[in-house]
């Protein structure tokens, strides 16, 4: 038997593997965490901090430990854990038809970058926000 194809095959394969994204896609999250309280809109003067998990969801951390999820209409490539955002929203409210951009620190300063669209924003516990962390 000639070995040879098999010792060719092996490293593809395992090159193969490495190049998959193993972050849970956007249907997995749903799945383990459905959507519970529904809002169109947050205050977003009451925003403490946001927190980017993977490119389809973000948290919106409030005052008293309330964490909204915001799951995306769509993916937004290159968001990730240190991602910086320039929204664009009329008023206080931070609502499902606005965007955001991300900004690109390309060593010059900040440039604006792929554009994303909010959906639903939806309660969760904060064990379930830790929970969102942990699938990243």
């Amino acid at each position: 038997m000639n070995r040879l194809p098999v010792l060719l095959i092996v490293p593809l394969l395992l090159m193969a593997c490495a190049g998959r994204d193993i972050r849970p896609t956007a249907e997995e999250v749903d799945a383990a965490f459905p959507p519970g309280e529904t809002q169109r809109c947050i205050d977003i003067r009451r925003v403490r901090r946001i927190e980017p998990i993977g490119n389809h969801t973000l948290l919106f951390h409030m005052p008293r430990g309330d964490v909204w999820r915001n799951r995306l209409r769509a993916t937004c490539p290159g968001m990730h854990q240190h991602s910086k955002f320039l929204y664009e929203i009329r008023g206080s409210q931070l609502c499902s038809h606005d965007s955001f951009y991300l900004l690109i620190d390309d060593g010059f300063g900040f440039r604006r970058g792929a554009g994303c669209a909010l959906g639903e924003f939806d309660l969760l516990t904060e064990e379930q926000a830790e929970a969102l962390r942990q699938m990243r």
